[in-house]
């Protein structure tokens, strides 16, 4: 199952806590990126055909590609804070980063123990993330996203000297490749372009350009455009007066049915509704 993740901040970071079932649920997965801390309680976190048993101080990675899903022990239910993003946003500061999210499944392990030196780094990061998104203090934009990337960097250097030169001269070599297609995408998205047009701006193949994307993101390259094209008419719904028209065919969309079926699948209200709420619409979470 995959699911489908919405921000309402003006960041594409959410922070939540959950409670899984205390049975074993079908896994899921989502083109966002994920670290989960267990608070309180014990119960297992499946990847594939992986198994951990959960405790507090716990964290757990979870890239765009592996079907994972938690399970709380009936008798002291597991309870997780989620720092859910999008690749996007460290693509633009530092590929680098998305590197320790980069991993083969089958031999990575997803899990960083409690009371570990690691975990006693990343934890703070963590709940300084979850504090500005909950608090909302003036600045709080800036101070999550610094707390994110202070969070994926450590994780960065734990990881890094954990791959052959090889595999990570691979792995930037395809964040740096994702990174270019996606500033491209980011300046000409209103207009009508193809990946085949981009690659060969790059002089890449469509292939190449394709896999690395997906791999970097989580984002088939279809899909990112129709993400961009929304979050500009978020703002432009919000911000401006012009009409639901306007603001279609100005994005990029080549058709009013395009624009409210893909707009509705983002969002989850039209942009009629979206615009009448004063931008308030719920985060599709676990």
């Amino acid at each position: 199952m995959k699911l489908h993740i919405t921000y309402d901040n003006p960041i594409p970071i959410n922070a939540f806590e959950w409670t899984p079932a205390a049975h074993r649920q079908p896994p899921h997965v989502h083109e966002s990126l994920e670290i989960g801390l267990c608070l309180s309680g014990k119960g297992l976190f499946f990847f594939g055909n992986k198994r951990y048993e959960a405790g507090p101080g716990d964290l757990f990675l979870v890239n765009s590609e592996e079907p994972h899903i938690a399970q709380a022990d009936p008798a002291d239910p597991s309870r997780y804070l989620f720092i859910n993003f999008d690749a996007a946003l460290l693509l633009k500061e530092e590929p680098g980063l998305l590197l320790p999210f980069s991993y083969r499944a089958a031999r990575f392990c997803n899990h960083i123990p409690g009371g570990s030196a690691l975990a006693r780094q990343l934890i703070p990061w963590m709940l300084a993330v979850a504090e500005e998104l909950r608090e909302k203090a003036p600045g709080y934009p800036a101070m999550a996203k610094s707390a994110l990337i202070q969070l994926c960097g450590r994780l960065l250097r734990h990881y890094n000297d954990r791959l052959t030169d090889e595999e990570r001269s691979g792995m930037v070599q395809s964040a740096r490749h994702a990174q270019a297609l996606a500033a491209l995408v980011e300046q000409r998205h209103r207009e009508p372009i193809s990946l085949k047009e981009l690659a060969d701006e790059l002089g890449l193949s469509v292939s190449r350009v394709s896999r690395a994307f997906l791999e970097a993101t989580g984002y088939r390259f279809s899909e990112y455009v129709s993400l961009l094209r929304v979050q500009t008419a978020i703002r432009d719904l919000a911000g401006t007066d012009k009409t639901v028209a306007e603001i279609a065919f100005d994005c990029g969309f080549q058709s009013m049915a395009t624009f409210y079926r893909i707009f509705n699948e983002k969002v989850g209200m039209s942009p009629n509704a979206y615009r009448q709420s004063g931008g308030n619409f719920s985060e599709s979470k676990k």
